[in-house]
């Protein structure tokens, strides 16, 4: 993820046999010399089976930084030469224009506008990396998305086996995520927890909301949306959540150590499994909100974040104990 004010934060498909009636042998005549044997039926040669091209497909990487190019190059491993990866410039346009890609991958918001504005006639885009798809309307009839948020299953799973006391889960975002916060609430439940959402406008009134909020739940999910985010507010809400006792899920190893109990993060493999998928299945529906949900997770625990709030990591988490 790249984190700042606008960008610090952040695969699919007779031969019929002819008889020959015998007439009757007319009166008796002199016995002529047998005739040739009939020769047998021609069969028709088969054409060669005609060898269906595969659509090329166009990955359009927004910037050069490990959220993406991972996800590009798991891509490329994935397509083989039917990919072909552009870093999104000035010339991004032009070029697609003139190659005519059937599929267009977009990675990143920036590259997923481009793929919108474009709008290239019998092309199907399908997007990663994108936190804020609803915002931008980037789901359309040949747009599509794969999701940016790992597992909410495993997402919660972790938390439940780490906190078994854990009761209240606080998550904030800017507008846009109510549709999709219903299925993360929906993981949540299924493992005892409420997650309880709020929509804000800024990361100020983000703090303001979470500090009166906090005495009632027992931890925060911090997500990686730059709208509400800014470092200085990273930095004040985790210090307030270890000053009083509050459990913080994060969506990156970096912000373990400003005091996160463990981190959540999407797999680069998975991502690009999941854009496959989807592209070989380009006219089937997604979920309602048009994306394709992740079902997988990497986490990392932090022990000493662990060891303050007097929770033990069990056995089957310790391979996930971040160095």
């Amino acid at each position: 993820m790249v984190y700042g004010r606008k960008g610090w934060i952040m695969a699919l498909l007779l031969l019929a046999l002819a008889g020959c009636a015998v007439q009757p042998l007319p009166a008796p005549e002199p016995l002529s010399a047998p005739s040739a044997p009939a020769a047998a039926p021609t069969v028709p040669a088969q054409a060669p089976a005609k060898t269906v091209s595969q659509p090329r497909v166009a990955i359009v990487v927004s910037m050069d930084t490990p959220a993406y190019t991972d996800v590009a190059a798991q891509l490329e491993h994935r397509l083989g030469k039917r990919a072909t990866r552009y870093l999104l410039d000035g010339t991004t346009r032009v070029t697609l224009e003139r190659s005519a890609p059937e599929q267009i991958v977009a990675i990143g918001l920036e590259a997923a506008l481009l793929a919108k504005a474009m709008a290239l006639r019998d092309t199907t885009v399908v997007f990663c990396q994108v936190f804020n798809h609803v915002e931008h309307g980037l789901v359309a009839p040949q747009q599509h998305g794969v999701a940016v948020f790992p597992s909410f299953h495993k997402t919660f799973a972790t938390w439940r086996a780490l906190a078994p006391a854990l009761r209240e889960v606080l998550v904030f975002t800017g507008p846009g995520f109510e549709r999709v916060l219903t299925h993360a609430a929906a993981a949540a439940s299924q493992h005892g927890i409420l997650l309880t959402h709020r929509s804000v406008s800024s990361d100020k009134e983000f703090l303001y909301q979470y500090k009166r909020m906090s005495e009632q739940a027992d931890g925060l999910w911090l997500l990686p949306d730059n709208r509400i985010l800014s470092r200085a507010t990273i930095q004040e809400i985790m210090s307030f959540s270890l000053r009083n006792g509050k459990q913080v899920a994060v969506f990156s190893e970096q912000l373990l150590r400003l005091g996160g109990l463990f981190s959540a993060i999407s797999s680069p493999a998975e991502i690009a499994a999941k854009v496959v998928q989807r592209l070989d299945a380009s006219d089937s529906r997604s979920d309602d909100a048009g994306l394709l949900f992740l079902e997988q997770a990497v986490v990392r625990i932090n022990p000493v974040i662990a060891q303050r709030l007097h929770l033990t990591i069990p056995e089957p988490l310790l391979s996930h104990v971040a160095e």
